[in-house]
């Protein structure tokens, strides 16, 4: 995560985390060129219920990366 324009007084450790998405991917794709937020939402709800850490820890989340 960049943190190049954060105020240092601001920044933080933060950690990442990467997974591979398979079983809904044609539904997130679909989702985000339709611009269906809703869509996109229940698929990221789908996708954390598999990581096996605390829900609120992922539950909201400021970007996600698309690789294909």
């Amino acid at each position: 995560m960049d943190q190049s324009r954060v105020e240092s007084r601001h920044q933080r450790d933060l950690s990442s985390r990467s997974i591979t998405v398979r079983g809904v991917w044609d539904r997130a794709v679909d989702a985000w060129m339709n611009d269906d937020v809703d869509e996109l939402d229940a698929v990221w709800g789908d996708i954390i219920e598999d990581l096996g850490s605390e829900y609120d820890a992922y539950s909201n989340v400021s970007s996600i990366c698309w690789a294909a």
